[in-house]
């Protein structure tokens, strides 16, 4: 029987919104996995620190995907205390399930980025990547994948359909008093506006 394979999918999720649901979703059946694990950073290593708080965003990440099969959320990384590093949570994934084939799901331009992470030589050696191509950023093709360190027969490059959003505009149109119609689902404005964020 083949091992299950899981999609892992990280992010600051400041705050999860349509595309990051797209995501999710795509790069999961596009590599026959049977589940996307979400996993909110506790604390990014590589961008300035989230404007909504852990508990927050976990919530929002946990709403977004309410009533979407083949999803969950994880916490892992906001219980951990210091930078979240995603070799530590491939790591700690890798040794609470170690039948399961883990895939690390990127987006083009934090997969350019990949040589500047901590444990990069780890994750690109033990692991399986997913790289997807969405709207907003320049494609990577499977060859400039290769050049930069992903091993070809555990790399994937899977084209997404969703809509061109960013986490950014969002903020701005909260703080704007602009309405999130199309770019979150209602339950996260909801929330969003419930619990103030980002005014």
């Amino acid at each position: 029987m083949a091992a299950a394979r899981v999609a892992v999918f990280g992010g600051t999720f400041d705050p999860f919104h349509l595309g990051h649901l797209a995501v999710a979703e795509q790069a999961r059946d596009g590599i026959l996995a049977d589940d996307t694990w979400v996993v909110p950073a506790g604390v990014p290593p590589l961008h300035g620190p989230a404007l909504a708080g852990a508990a927050d965003r976990l919530e929002i990440c946990r709403a977004a995907i309410a009533g979407h099969r083949g999803i969950s959320v994880l916490d892992l990384e906001l219980r951990r205390p210091g930078p979240s590093y995603t070799v530590d949570t491939m790591r700690d994934l890798a040794a609470a399930h170690p039948d399961v084939q883990l895939w690390v799901v990127l987006g083009a331009d934090a997969a350019r980025q990949i040589a500047a992470w901590h444990g990069a030589a780890e994750l690109l050696a033990g692991y399986h990547f997913v790289l997807v191509n969405r709207a907003g950023e320049a494609l990577i093709h499977h060859a400039e994948a290769i050049g930069l360190g992903y091993r070809p027969e555990r790399t994937r490059v899977v084209g997404i359909e969703s809509p061109d959003i960013s986490a950014t505009e969002i903020r701005r149109r909260v703080a704007a008093g602009e309405p999130l119609d199309g770019l979150v689902s209602p339950a996260v404005a909801a929330m969003i506006a419930a619990r103030g964020l980002y005014r």
